[in-house]
This record gives C-alpha cells, structure tokens and sequence, in this order.
C-alpha cells in the first residue's frame, strides 16, 4: 500500500508544530490510521527524530493465482518497476494478508520493495487484477 505523502507531510507538520508530541505518540497515532486501512505495514520509531517504514511478520508461501495469473502480475509489477528506474524486477517471497490479499516482495539490495496485489478469482486467468505499490520499507 503506497503511503500517501499528504499522510506523512501531516505528520511532519504535527511533529514539528507540537514540540510537546514524542515520536512514539506520532508512530502510534499513524500506525493506527494504517492498521485501519488494512496495510501490511507499520512505523517503528528508529530514534527520537524518526521513524521507519517495517512490514508485518505475514507467512509467506506461494500465490494463489494460477500460473497464467501470476505472469500477469509478474509483468505489471516489472512495468512500474521499471517506470521507477528498477531494470529487474525479480520476486524474493509472498507473503499472505488474512483478508486474501498477497503481498509480493521484490529482491532487492537493502530496504524491502513490495506490492499489494488481489485478485476476484484467483483460479481464473482472466481475473482482475488489482495492485498497489510499490511500497519501500526497512527489512
């Protein structure tokens, strides 16, 4: 799920209006706006400046989109990828959201790179296919 920048200039903005406001407090309240969204993700504070982007500990295993499907998807994410300079776009792992929604992690060197991806039938070729990414996180 792609973090709106409106989300973390908010942020920013009440961090530095509020000197009073601790870096856990402000994790805290966005974690919860991002739980309620149902994102994978979470901020972890890193010092008392700042904070990180982590993902939950989802299992991971493999999709549950049929062959023909999991190319599809394989080829979108290669497109954005490359729409962000990435060249390769080479998948490490899926890991699975109780809601049915698979998360597709990318190799990558350092932070994690990972799309959100669903599907309205995941036994048929021709499903739709919804993806929200990519994502950059902290492993």
């Amino acid at each position: 799920m792609k973090i709106s920048h409106s989300l973390i200039l908010g942020l920013l903005v009440l961090l530095a209006g509020c000197a009073d406001t601790s870096i856990n407090s402000s994790v805290e309240q966005t974690n919860k706006q991002m739980e309620a969204k149902g994102s994978p993700f979470r901020y972890v504070a890193r010092d008392s400046e700042s904070m990180v982007l982590t993902m939950l500990p989802l299992p991971a295993g493999p999709t549950k989109a049929v062959p023909a499907l999991a190319q599809q998807v394989q080829d979108l994410i290669a497109r954005e990828e490359l729409k962000k300079g990435r060249t390769t776009a080479l998948l490490e792992e899926v890991r699975h959201l109780q809601d049915g929604r698979e998360v597709w992690v990318l190799q990558s060197l350092g932070g994690g790179v990972a799309y959100i991806v669903s599907f309205s039938d995941p036994s048929n070729p021709k499903s739709h296919i919804k993806i929200e990414g990519p994502t950059t996180y902290s492993k």
